[in-house]
């Protein structure tokens, strides 16, 4: 008799299970096992308690937080803050001079640099129609 309990108690709750959809990837805790699931996946909410909801995923019982769950409702209308329109955009930062290397490696590598870019100075160009 004990052991039918139990198993009433399940199958009491697999019908009161409404399926909803993750909206963020989550960990399921559960007893002795930890699925992850990913966002999209939909899963059988069992029950709500605050902050927290205990959901059944591939017949794994668990608690995740209830914010990582998509809502069913009706959309949320847009806040005073987010219907402003956005501000004109700053001018961006102008760029650093770049750093002195700092390794010997580093060094070798701008000294290389420093003699190509001189190299191509010291290039004589040609004024001959010929190559133009």
């Amino acid at each position: 008799m004990k052991s039918l309990l139990p198993l009433l108690l399940v199958s009491a709750t697999a019908l009161l299970a409404e399926p909803v959809t993750v909206r963020e990837s989550v960990i399921l805790k559960a007893e002795r096992a930890a699925i992850s699931i990913k966002a999209g996946t939909e899963v059988e909410l069992v029950a709500r308690d605050g902050d927290s909801v205990t959901i059944r995923y591939r017949n794994v019982t668990g608690r995740i937080p209830a914010n990582k769950l998509a809502e069913a409702a009706a959309p949320v209308a847009p806040t005073k803050a987010e219907t402003k329109p956005p501000a004109a955009t700053k001018p961006a930062a102008p760029v650093p001079a770049p750093r002195p290397p700092q390794t010997t490696y580093g060094k070798a590598v701008q000294k290389a640099k420093d003699n190509a870019a001189a190299h191509d100075k010291n290039v004589v160009k040609s004024d001959d129609e010929i190559l133009k």
